[in-house]
């Protein structure tokens, strides 16, 4: 056969072996068969094109489509249309008494509904032979298994030397025509699912718009199985659009409510298939669904619920699985086959909530449990905890939930967080028990993430009160819960505990410091004064910096004062309290919260353990910028002094970046969250340290499409937009993220810093290291010094770029005048800034060491380059600059480097690697690719000529065998194309 191109997607391997299977002469059979949406009608048009380029004659037949019906078993009336629409095209003598003797006798079997007749099959092979008796005749056969009787008409046309290529759905009902056709075919081929990249790419490129990665993640994961499915993934995401979830964000086509689930659409094949087997068989699905999984156990009480017999429950359960709706675990666990299919299915499925048919379940298990026992304590805890407050409990059921939750705590810990929340709503909220409970599922739920299981015990605060002694852990969970939801509390009483300021450590809120705002509203004051209140920069848990020196309540407006210098004076230094004393920014309030609950040695603190303060004074002085309170903190509680922890605990602080904050304060204990507003900002930071800009930036729109109100963590994600945007050369996008930002005393390194970076991307360094000499001394004296080290680094490197070396001496001296003994990050800056400024190349080359070790790749970037501006082999200074400068997509940068390479007179850097690895520069071409870019437009984005974005795609179709854009991206997004290590 002739080599031709087809367009059919990822199904390179199917064509081949049908190529092999049609080669011979003579008549030939064969069968595709495949699940609906596997890509049937798409493969078989790919044939189509192949044999007529050999030059066959090709005759589609398409069945199930025609207005017969059922009134064609034969597929006789299809096959007439079929040869009538051609009949120009075939051209044969005798072809229209041969289509006129079959017509004829579809008329007859229409009216009589007689079966088949020779009289059928020699008008059959007649027609066929004639059809055939000048070239080679293909008759391609789609969904065959629409007719009771595929099997004669195809057979008489292999008879007559045609080649025949039919398709049958998979799991379709098999009657004796269909298993007579499997029997009857030369070869039987079954269609796979495409694998996950070449289905992604098909997304891509049906989204008519560049496609958040967002996007791609929740499809995966809600379609698990379902994703090489194309018609399956092409419907969800119509879907989705359709119901208004897609939406275009700063031209990107994003995820709304990303932590709502992702559904299949209502008329998807597998839904259709259980509705064929009957109300029994619905029903069970949608309560699979509802219980996220259905133990074997619970199918009798399940039975009774749904007033079903038990038998046809089990005989339904056996269909669904049958027919690929359902699954069964190893354990006998029976499950949806996707979540987005469950998604569905409970949705259909309105007569209960997930929670009231648990709590019918658990009454039924409880009830069977007194009166014979046999029952497993696991499934019936489990349903009682996700039953909610209507499962009535009696202590002992109580006191077993609770036992039951100390053994799993370690081995099983989700579960053990299910049975703390189930015990502690049946506690009375003022008894000893009840402390000790809380105290323990506050523990659980920092080690799951399981954050929405506080809600309950605030809403019962709210009616109930709590004992004295539980209200640290009261407020903590309300900490905990805005913290990871970005959700104020809907309830007025723990509104107030978050508006509180907390006994002897200054005025500051949590609410303040994360919401910008008092929650709740307060009689007390004339709005008049609200402008005067003292605030600062807050805890970052609500919980005071070690209530020592330099822990004072933060001066300047309530909230988020500006604290910038572009507006003028900086605010901050010292300002009166309303009491009249002298207050410093940084300072935190609180007591134990934060974290004050989990003590270091994994207990709780309402148990008697020590340390929880600790914990909570080293997370507010971490978060609120207090160097020096922190340090002290640390060293008290038993750390090291100086530690890569420490330092790491100062960046985290730097950027907000609370999550890792918590981790690396609590330790092994804290789960650093996948969902919510610090799991999406930890993705930002991680993104960007890690030059995965299009990750980071991904996560940044998440933050913004989510119905949480504007956190401290959101508008310091936007400042880290700020700089990939400019770096990228975005510069009118940069502008607008860094107008969202607000004026935060907590984030005043960080916006500075960013508007440093944004005015040198623009070319203005002058700007860029003006802004830094005002703003430094400002930041210190305020005592916001977390961070500023690395601040004037930055600029101190853009002033050895513009070749401003009073501007560089200028700001090696701020960066002397900071401690650096104990701080490896400053020290980094020192000795960056005394390599750049006395172009010593090995003190500069120790800093960007240190830097490396650090992680922070577009830092390294930016001192690589500044770096080759004096080193005596720039070389490698400039390969690595430019190979992390395409990594990151920052066409700015890209700029200098090639500045600074005609400036030295050496080659342009090229990527170094294997012969089959991606230059970094061909990496980035295949990112925006996979982002909908045109040629002209990645020329534009990455400062290259048209014609070299050109030849990068000619090296990379040879090198990587690919044939097209969107098989070069999709390739790329599974591995499959080697990268070069930077």
């Amino acid at each position: 056969m002739a080599r031709t191109r087809a367009a059919v997607r990822g199904r390179d391997q199917e064509l081949t072996a049908l190529r092999t299977a049609l080669a011979p002469d003579g008549g030939r059979l064969i069968v595709l068969t495949g699940p609906a949406g596997i890509g049937r009608t798409a493969l078989l048009d790919s044939v189509a094109r192949l044999l007529a380029a050999d030059g066959a004659r090709v005759l589609p037949l398409r069945l199930g489509t025609g207005p017969d019906g059922g009134g064609d078993p034969y597929a006789l009336a299809a096959l007439v249309r079929a040869v009538r629409e051609r009949f120009e095209q075939l051209q044969e003598s005798g072809l229209s008494e041969a289509l006129s003797a079959v017509a004829q006798l579809r008329d007859a079997r229409g009216r009589e509904r007689g079966g088949w007749t020779p009289a059928v099959v020699a008008a059959l092979d007649g027609l066929f032979e004639t059809v055939g008796r000048r070239e080679r005749v293909a008759l391609l056969v789609d969904d065959a298994h629409a007719v009771a009787e595929p099997a004669p008409v195809l057979s008489a046309a292999r008879r007559a030397g045609c080649l025949v290529v039919a398709t049958c759905e998979e799991g379709a009902e098999r009657g004796p025509g269909l298993a007579e056709l499997l029997t009857d075919a030369d070869r039987v081929m079954t269609i796979g699912p495409l694998a996950d990249d070449v289905a992604l790419s098909l997304v891509r490129r049906a989204a008519g718009a560049r496609l958040d990665e967002s996007v791609v993640t929740a499809l995966r994961t809600a379609l698990g199985p379902l994703l090489g499915n194309p018609g399956t993934v092409l419907g969800t995401l119509d879907a989705l659009r359709r119901s208004g979830r897609l939406v275009t964000f700063e031209g990107r086509l994003c995820l709304s409510h990303p932590a709502e689930p992702v559904a299949l659409p209502a008329d998807h094949p597998l839904l259709r298939r259980a509705s064929a087997l009957g109300g029994t068989a619905v029903r069970l699905l949608g309560a699979v669904a509802l219980l996220d999984g259905l133990d074997l156990d619970a199918l009798p009480p399940l039975a009774d619920i749904l007033e079903a017999d038990p038998v046809d429950c089990g005989r339904g359960l056996d269909l669904l699985i049958e027919a690929g709706v359902l699954t069964a675990g190893p354990d006998g666990r029976i499950a949806c086959r996707c979540p987005a299919l469950a998604a569905t299915a409970a949705g259909r499925f309105r007569a209960r909530r997930g929670t009231a048919l648990h709590a019918a379940l658990a009454e039924r298990l409880l009830a069977g449990h007194r009166r014979s026992g046999g029952v497993d304590p696991v499934v019936l805890a489990d349903h009682v905890a996700r039953g909610g407050a209507t499962v009535t409990l009696d202590d002992d059921t109580v006191r077993q939930l609770l036992t039951m939750g100390a053994a799993a705590e370690q081995e099983e810990p989700e579960r053990a967080t299910l049975w703390y929340a189930a015990a502690l709503r049946r506690l009375p909220p003022t008894g000893p028990e009840h402390a000790r409970t809380l105290c323990r599922l506050l523990l659980l739920v920092v080690r799951t993430g399981r954050y929405e299981l506080l809600r309950e015990p605030l809403t019962r605060y709210a009616e109930h009160g709590c004992a004295e002694e539980s209200v640290d852990e009261i407020r903590l969970a309300a900490i905990l819960l805005a913290l990871h939801s970005g959700v104020p509390p809907a309830e007025r009483a723990v509104r107030e505990l978050l508006d509180a300021p907390f006994p002897g450590r200054g005025p500051t809120a949590f609410s303040e410091w994360w919401f910008d705002r008092r929650l709740a509203p307060d009689p007390r004051r004339h709005p008049a004064t609200d402008g005067d209140t003292v605030a600062g920069a807050g805890a970052g848990a609500g919980a005071g910096a070690g209530g020592g020196a330099g822990t004072r309540a933060g001066a300047g407006p309530r909230g988020w004062a500006e604290v910038t210098p572009e507006a003028g004076a900086l605010t901050g230094g010292e300002a009166e309290t309303p009491a009249g004393g002298k207050a410093s920014v940084g300072g935190g309030a609180g007591d134990r919260s934060g974290a004050g609950a989990v003590a270091r040695d994994g207990t709780a603190a309402g148990d008697g353990a020590r340390g929880g303060a600790g914990r909570s004074d080293l997370l507010s002085a971490a978060l609120c910028g207090d160097v020096a309170a922190c340090e002290r903190v640390w060293r008290s509680s038993g750390g090291a002094a100086p530690s890569p922890e420490l330092d790491r605990l100062r960046q985290a602080a730097l950027v907000a970046d609370m999550a890792d904050v918590a981790r690396l304060v609590i330790g092994a204990d804290y789960r650093v969250p996948e969902t919510g507003v610090l799991g999406a900002y930890h993705r930002v930071v991680r993104g960007y340290a890690d030059a995965d800009w299009t990750r980071a930036m991904s996560a940044v729109r998440e933050l913004e499409l989510s119905p949480a109100e504007d956190t401290l963590a959101r508008h310091a994600a936007r400042l880290l937009a700020v700089d990939m945007c400019a770096a990228r050369g975005e510069f009118g996008q940069a502008s607008r993220w860094l107008t969202a930002a607000t004026r935060a005393p907590r984030l005043a390194v960080l916006r500075t810093w960013a508007r440093v970076g944004l005015a040198a991307r623009k070319g203005d360094d002058g700007q860029a290291v003006r802004v830094a000499l005002l703003a430094g001394p400002r930041l210190r004296r305020a005592g916001l010094r977390t961070g500023l080290s690395i601040l004037l680094s930055r600029a101190l490197r853009i002033a050895v770029l513009g070749d401003d070396h009073e501007g560089a001496a200028e700001l090696l001296a701020e960066i002397e005048l900071l401690p650096h003994e104990h701080h490896v990050d400053a020290q980094e800056s020192l000795l960056l800034a005394r390599g750049l400024v006395h172009r010593d190349p090995e003190c500069a080359r120790e800093a960007t060491d240190l830097i490396r070790e650090r992680g922070d790749l577009p830092a390294l970037m930016e001192s690589c380059l500044a770096v080759a501006r004096f080193a005596p082999d720039p070389r490698p200074w400039l390969r690595e600059a430019h190979a992390l400068a395409t990594r990151c997509g920052a066409a700015a940068l890209l700029e200098r480097v090639r500045e600074v390479t005609r400036e030295r007179g050496v080659p342009a850097p090229r990527a170094r690697g294997r012969r089959d690895a991606l230059a970094v520069t061909e990496q980035r071409i295949i990112e925006l690719i996979g982002e909908g870019l045109t040629n002209r437009q990645i020329a534009l984005r990455l400062r290259l000529s048209e014609k070299t974005v050109e030849n990068y795609l000619t090296r990379l179709f040879a090198r990587t065998g690919c044939r097209s854009r969107v098989e070069l991206a999709a390739a790329s997004l599974t591995g499959r194309l080697a990268r070069t290590p930077t």
